[in-house]
């Protein structure tokens, strides 16, 4: 149940990494756009309205994941659709992200940590209940 938790902690601060970005100034979201080697992203309200709003998403699934980390095997398929939803994550954006062209150093991260964590947690989801049930 500690593997559980801690890996359920993991994916919790990786999505709320994302919250500043909801507010941090538009320069600063450029400067690490470049930093990654891809075009900057149009200063256009809408794709700053959209990454934001993204950004703030990732923020409450952070806090979903939270929620989940305090007591994971009382919330039942709850549980599950976390650990699917990561490694659906996963799974789209590594495809996603090849698709598109871009450098596999903007994407792999988000790929490799969802389709991990969302293993981690199924496996350990599993063996959480099956020790219930014993």
């Amino acid at each position: 149940m500690k593997g559980l938790k801690i890996a359920l902690w993991i994916a919790a601060i990786g999505c709320l990494t994302a919250v500043p970005f909801v507010i941090l100034p538009w320069a600063v979201v450029e400067n690490l756009v470049l930093w990654f080697g891809v075009e900057p992203i149009p200063n256009v309200p809408i794709a700053m309205y959209l990454f934001r709003v993204v950004c703030g998403i990732f923020g409450l699934i952070g806090i979903y994941f939270i929620i989940l980390a305090r007591n994971p095997l009382g919330y039942g398929p709850m549980l599950d659709l976390g650990a699917y939803g990561l490694i659906i994550f996963g799974l789209l954006s590594l495809l996603v992200g090849s698709n598109t062209g871009l450098p596999a150093i903007v994407y792999i991260g988000d790929a490799l940590s969802g389709l991990i964590l969302g293993t981690i947690i199924t496996l350990f989801s599993y063996k959480a209940r099956q020790a219930l049930n014993s």
